[in-house]
């Protein structure tokens, strides 16, 4: 075999070995990182609860375990396209749910720093933070807003949605005032969660009868979908919203 022949052998053979080194390095620089995030409480964060950042969820929560000092370890697994976003002087924020649970989700927030540090080793231990919980008074106050606030707009399209029922009249006679009064509910129950609702509780229970009355007309009727829309309207006058 002459030189040159062997010279093209050997440069074949360095270039597989480069581009083997290359896939080696391409497939574990991929792999997914995972996290311990340390925590005094995690409240009612569980298994499989998101890890989000910028509001995409770019992991999970894997497990949580009793730690070292009284601490809480709670794994997390972030997703290969994601994991070098992630680096030191990232924080890593528990988010619970408020109100029991009614308003939000549990997960684990990530903050990155406009700096990117060091990047972190699977496995790593890491220190998290917790938004201090507001009091029940707080939440009480933002969740009666917040459920006005919402049954307003849902009240809204549910007259648009009806516009071409036989029973758009009724439907927007009634509906109308139930608007009327979430509106004047953003705007008024402030004092506590219950307050607003206790002063118009017999307007509510008037609403309530109308949009029964018509929700039980409409299914007679065959009119099943307008009857679906009345009933999931009859469930937030109750207090019983969709939860965010």
């Amino acid at each position: 075999m002459s030189f040159n022949e062997n010279k093209g052998l050997w440069l074949m053979v360095s270039l597989t070995v480069a581009a083997a080194a290359a896939l080696i390095w391409v497939l574990l620089s991929a792999q997914p990182l995972r996290l311990v995030i340390l925590y005094n409480d995690v409240g009612d964060l569980k298994r499989d609860d998101p890890v989000v950042w910028r509001g995409i969820t770019i992991g999970k929560v894997e497990e949580i375990r009793p730690f070292v000092g009284n601490q809480l370890g709670v794994t997390i697994r972030i997703r290969e396209d994601h994991a070098s976003k992630l680096s030191h002087g990232t924080e890593f924020i528990l988010k619970k749910a408020s109100f029991f649970g009614l308003v939000g989700n549990n997960a684990i927030e990530v903050v990155t720093p406009s700096s990117p540090g060091t990047p972190f080793s699977s496995g790593e231990k890491v220190h998290g933070k917790t938004i201090s919980k507001p009091s029940l008074v707080e939440q009480g106050k933002k969740w009666s807003q917040e459920y006005w606030q919402q049954l307003k707009a849902e009240t809204g399209q549910l007259i648009d949605a009806l516009k071409s029922s036989p029973y758009r009249k009724e439907a927007a006679e009634t509906l109308d005032q139930l608007k009327t009064l979430a509106e004047q509910g953003a705007r008024e129950a402030k004092g506590g969660l219950e307050d607003f609702r206790k002063a118009h509780q017999n307007d509510l229970d008037e609403i309530l009868k109308r949009l029964e009355r018509l929700r039980d007309e409409m299914r007679r009727k065959g009119d099943s979908t307008s009857a679906t829309q009345v009933e999931k309207e009859i469930d937030r006058v109750r207090g019983n919203p969709q939860q965010p």
